[in-house]
């Protein structure tokens, strides 16, 4: 067939004959949907992977490591400590306890630093060529400079969820991305990784670390550790801030507000406010009457924390992980709302991802505060305050007593299960200048178990759209 007639015997292969305009049509049409096909293979991949907790993207964390693992029908990449790197995983676990022992972030990474460990920006597998040219380039000095431990550094490995084994997304806080737990469509979070601590003991640190009362937090410099101050326990009655240690010309200690500003640093002895708060305690204590129903209620409550701080039986550790999984969702709750108020979440794609996320969050709360009801009652009525704490003829804080056998930390954990803090008011009348006799000067806040009102958020208005 002479060239050239092949166009007019077959007008499907001619693009200016209608059959011909039509058939590459469909053919363009028949490799959209395949490339749309193609495209929502990887798609749909990732969404079964995330719904199992597997990795499909990013780095390990530091100290851990991937590995491809069958999860029901699909292989995905887990995380787990990276034995490969044992120091990296001794590091993160002794970063862990000091964390717990309440050495701030900042000088966690300065210890770390000052002893030549190397930081995580300097292992093999992340400084890559690539990665260290985009550091010098974002760097404002042009000398070369090693990539040293920085607060921000540890705050994001501690932060991780992956480090106690739970999977993790990333969601926008204000102007930044933080990780965050992953969870299932029940709220519950996805624990498909091998974390470097116990996922109990991760959590029970993230709460640890964003708590105001933290009973054993050491303090910085050469100060030493006193009973009211340095774990955020005792406020000024004026300003509602810390009140930290000082001491006067002649030596005497003092708790005094770091905030002084406009009511002439507040200030109250040392002495006197630690006899005056401990006797209050040990007082109500002794007289405290088993007969009656608000003393009995009120003594059972202290020994459930008591139990709590003890860990004394199994049913406790489960309570104890339970109640650090309600805390923190709790948590994520409020910074969620806190976003929505902030109009971070605008339209209405945004507006339902929001109510999907929060109706997620609401389950899982529901199903922790159930499990505590039910774990409360197999242990309320076991548990009992230690019977040596209510010897009538003795001096609770005398020689011999369990209070003088105590440091400063047993005793703070003590003032913690009957108290959630202590407020000074001033030393003065400000219209009479007369003396403010100390029990007219500290309030006692006393506490109470947490119950559901406590966590009632009112309902938000919807953000503008």
């Amino acid at each position: 067939m002479p060239p050239g007639r092949l166009s007019k015997l077959e007008p499907f292969l001619d693009a200016s004959h209608p059959i011909g305009a039509a058939a590459f049509a469909l053919l363009a049409a028949l490799a959209k949907q395949d490339s749309d096909i193609k495209a929502e293979r990887p798609r749909g991949a990732k969404g079964e992977i995330r719904a199992v907790g597997g990795r499909h993207s990013g780095s390990a964390p530091y100290g851990m490591r991937a590995v491809r693992e069958k999860i029901g029908n699909l292989v995905v990449s887990v995380l787990e400590p990276d034995e490969d790197n044992p120091d990296h995983v001794a590091i993160v676990e002794r970063m862990v306890e000091m964390s717990f022992a309440g050495i701030s972030d900042n000088k966690i990474a300065t210890t770390l630093e000052s002893e030549d460990v190397p930081a995580p920006g300097e292992a093999e597998r992340r400084a890559t060529e690539k990665r260290m040219q985009s550091i010098k380039k974002r760097r404002v000095s042009k000398e070369a400079s090693p990539i040293r431990w920085r607060a921000q550094t540890v705050r994001w490995i501690l932060s991780h969820p992956a480090i106690g084994g739970f999977a993790s997304e990333r969601v926008k806080r204000g102007k930044a991305y933080v990780n965050v737990i992953a969870r299932d469509e029940g709220g519950s979070p996805l624990t498909p990784h091998r974390g470097v601590v116990a996922g109990a003991k991760w959590l029970e640190l993230q709460e640890q670390r964003s708590k105001r009362n933290k009973t054993n937090r050491q303090p910085g410099g050469e100060a030493t550790p006193t009973l009211l101050s340095g774990w955020r326990f005792t406020t000024c009655g004026i300003c509602t801030g810390s009140m930290g240690q000082s001491k006067n010309n002649g030596g005497q200690d003092y708790y005094m507000c770091a905030n002084p500003k406009g009511h002439g640093g507040l200030s109250i002895k040392r002495k006197d406010a630690d006899d005056y708060v401990t006797g209050r305690v040990w007082a109500r204590l002794a007289a405290a009457d088993v007969d009656d129903n608000e003393d009995r209620e009120w003594l059972a409550e202290a020994a459930l924390r008591f139990a709590l701080q003890r860990d004394l039986s199994g049913v406790q550790e489960e309570r104890r992980e339970t109640a650090a999984h309600l805390g923190h969702v709790r948590n994520s709750i409020a910074e969620l709302q806190a976003d929505r108020k902030a109009g971070l979440y605008r339209g209405r794609d945004e507006l339902a991802m929001w109510r999907a996320t929060m109706a997620q969050y609401r389950t899982f709360e529901d199903q922790c505060t159930a499990r505590l009801e039910a774990l409360d009652e197999q242990t309320t009525a076991a548990i009992q305050v230690p019977s040596d704490w209510f010897e009538p003829d003795e001096d609770p804080l005398g020689a011999g007593s369990p209070w003088a056998a105590w440091d400063v930390f047993k005793r703070r954990e003590f003032l913690d299960l009957f108290l959630s803090g202590v407020s000074i008011g001033p030393g003065r009348d400000p219209e009479s200048r007369k003396y403010i006799a100390i029990e007219e000067r500290v309030m006692l806040h006393w506490r109470h178990l947490e119950t559901d009102e406590d966590h009632e958020d009112d309902e938000e208005t919807p953000a503008a759209v």
